[in-house]
């Protein structure tokens, strides 16, 4: 599928990783009251082979095909990239919350939860990054 990329202009970049194309619109959708540009994956290799610019937040889900979003982080942090990163996931999975968490992911969120945690979390991280986006 490549990148979509809604809208530039020097806004911060955040990045979605999700599999599902329904998800993925819903997210594009929740992310659409924030100020940035939202690029957009089906999946974590798609994101790895096709990296440019310089994302500012990246949202995945964890259950991607191929590369989860925990091996994704992992790799990232191996990396020693800085990016912060959101891990979704299904209600109840504390392994993989727990796991997230100790791989240094900005935060993990039970997907019935995302509809108001995503943006929240989104606008939250790149204030604290030293960007201010409307919400």
């Amino acid at each position: 599928m490549g990148q979509l990329r809604l809208s530039s202009r020097s806004r911060p970049v955040v990045v979605i990783i999700e599999a599902d194309a329904a998800d993925r619109r819903s997210l594009c959708a929740l992310l659409s009251s924030l100020d940035v540009e939202v690029r957009v994956y089906e999946s974590a290799e798609s994101y790895l082979a096709e990296r440019g610019g310089a994302p500012r937040c990246l949202v995945s889900d964890v259950a991607l095909p191929g590369m989860s979003g925990l091996e994704l982080l992992k790799h990232l942090r191996a990396a020693d990239k800085r990016l912060p990163v959101i891990l979704i996931g299904e209600d109840s999975d504390v392994p993989a919350a727990v796991a997230a968490m100790q791989e240094g992911a900005a935060d993990f969120i039970e997907k019935p939860h995302a509809d108001v945690a995503v943006p929240r979390r989104v606008a939250q991280l790149l204030k604290d990054g030293g960007v201010d986006v409307r919400h």
